[in-house]
């Protein structure tokens, strides 16, 4: 893992997620993916999802699977990585974090983690 957040970062980016938290709760959700026939699960604030299942051509391809995340470390290194890919440091270990992250948000919430990407699973 690249993220290397000390504790006044992630208490910080926790007090921002609380923030956003009463705005619009996280949830998980699931998505079918068409490109390659399975399922991937994502983490996003509800409104973000509903704009995102609004341009969703397939209404049943998108479904909550966990409404209402709670804020943990996971969460928060979650954000962070999210963040990184976002700002466009979209280099293999910013990805490599936001999928680790967002399994470990998965797993503390009891549900199953992503499948590994198909480039990944050929090389082992």
């Amino acid at each position: 893992m690249t993220i290397k957040a000390g504790p006044e970062e992630i208490e910080q980016v926790r007090q921002q997620l609380d923030s956003a938290n009463r705005q619009s709760h996280f949830v998980i959700f699931e998505s079918n993916e068409m490109d390659y026939g399975g399922t991937l699960r994502m983490i996003t604030d509800y409104d973000s999802f509903l704009r995102i299942q609004e341009k969703q051509t397939n209404a049943d391809a998108m479904r909550i699977i966990q409404d209402i995340v709670p804020i943990t470390d996971n969460l928060v290194k979650w954000a962070i990585a999210e963040s990184d890919a976002a700002r466009g440091a979209q280099s293999p270990e910013a990805l490599s974090d936001l999928e680790y992250y967002t399994d470990q948000v998965l797993l503390e919430n009891k549900l199953p983690i992503n499948p590994p990407d198909e480039d990944e699973s050929e090389d082992e």
